[in-house]
């Protein structure tokens, strides 16, 4: 066969000039292997519904902003030597760097988040997305089922770990809601099960550590929990499609944190 014909030509190779090596490496320990640094340019990192990740060329975004902008869950503006944080309902932090994302057209469909960290899409659900470079410069507004809500400053992100626990959960049955930048003068939503809506500023959430369960954002009653939460900027309006109607989130009466909301009936 003709693997065995290599084989037994490798092996007279093998007997006729195999000799023992003539050089020694005595400073071994001392080696500096230099890597090429890479050059810093700016790229846009697109998510879709899917989990599916690529990013592009900044040029190619502004030709597609619109339709990147529509058939993306997350678009953002990063350095190609930065993290991307991804957050889960399983309240951890996963972390992929951003030269691993695949670099492509716009058509490109990308590859799994899965195939890059530690996320598993059969356990986990992604709530939030952004870039480190952003997030460490900021603060983080967290929200759970179980009603609990907390400031996060967004230096505590800063990790070299692919994986950390982003937030302490209340229990076995409570998820990570919401996940998202906390500037000044917004609101916070948060709507239970049984149709309660509360709407408080988030000058009323204090600043915690990631490692915090945080504080009551609802008073929810006997085995209610919160099902949606959104973060709402002051002067956008924001609806929701809510029992064959629209309902203006930004219109809820205003509410204190830790109350029990308002009952909003079909």
């Amino acid at each position: 066969s003709r693997a065995g014909v290599i084989l037994e030509d490798l092996e007279k190779i093998k007997k006729e000039y195999a000799r023992p090596r003539r050089t020694a490496i005595e400073n071994a320990e001392t080696v500096v292997v230099e890597e090429t640094p890479v050059e810093e340019t700016e790229l846009v990192f697109l998510m879709d519904r899917f989990g599916y990740v690529r990013t592009i060329d900044v040029s190619v975004y502004e030709r597609n902003q619109e339709a990147a902008e529509a058939e993306n869950k997350f678009v953002f503006r990063c350095m190609n030597t930065d993290k991307v944080c991804v957050f889960t309902d399983q309240g951890r932090m996963h972390t992929i760097k951003v030269l691993d994302v695949p670099y492509g057209k716009f058509r490109d469909k990308g590859t799994p988040a899965d195939n890059l960290c530690n996320y598993s899409s059969e356990k986990e659900q992604i709530i939030y997305v952004g870039s480190m470079a952003e997030l460490k410069t900021g603060k983080l507004v967290f929200a759970t089922r179980a009603g609990m809500v907390k400031i996060v400053d967004g230096s505590e992100f800063d990790v070299a770990k692919r994986t950390i626990a982003a937030t302490k959960l209340s229990g076995e049955e409570d998820r990570l809601l919401l996940v998202g930048p906390a500037e000044p003068n917004d609101y916070l939503v948060l709507k239970s099960a049984g149709g309660y809506f509360l709407r408080f500023s988030l000058d009323e959430v204090p600043e915690k550590k990631k490692t915090a369960i945080g504080v009551r954002g609802i008073r929810l009653g006997e085995g209610d929990a919160v099902e949606e939460a959104w973060l709402l900027a002051s002067r956008i309006e924001f609806s929701i499609p809510y029992h064959d109607r629209e309902l203006t989130l930004n219109k809820l009466k205003l509410g204190k944190r830790d109350g029990k909301g308002t009952k909003i009936r079909g």
